[in-house]
């Protein structure tokens, strides 16, 4: 397990098993550490990560540049026969991904309250 502190608002704490990896983002994904979180990714497809889920269970903030961020992952993994996971959201990132219309797109379930 490989931790990786961007700044004091996200921690990146990465999990390798062969082509897949859980990365779980803690603290804010926004204009900021969005960046960071890209390449970070960058770095783990270029290791041939096929399959990436995503822990967001202790993001807590996403705005549009961290969404954009996922988009972008996704489509990169998409365009090389991987696919991304988006785990465990919080209810900021819920709440976001319902709003863009997005949850879908990601394959979240709703929030269990629903």
């Amino acid at each position: 397990m490989d931790e990786q502190v961007v700044g004091p608002e996200l921690v990146l704490t990465t999990d390798r098993n062969g082509d897949q990896v859980v990365l779980a983002v803690q603290g804010e994904l926004d204009a900021y550490t969005a960046p960071a979180l890209e390449d970070h990714i960058a770095a783990l497809l270029a290791e041939q990560t096929k399959e990436l889920l995503l822990d967001l269970s202790q993001t807590a903030f996403l705005d549009s540049s961290g969404l954009r961020a996922l988009l972008t992952v996704h489509r990169r993994l998409e365009g090389s026969g991987g696919r991304l996971e988006l785990r465990e959201a919080s209810e900021p990132v819920l709440r976001l991904l319902e709003i863009t219309g997005l949850r879908e797109h990601f394959g979240v379930p709703a929030a269990s309250s629903e």
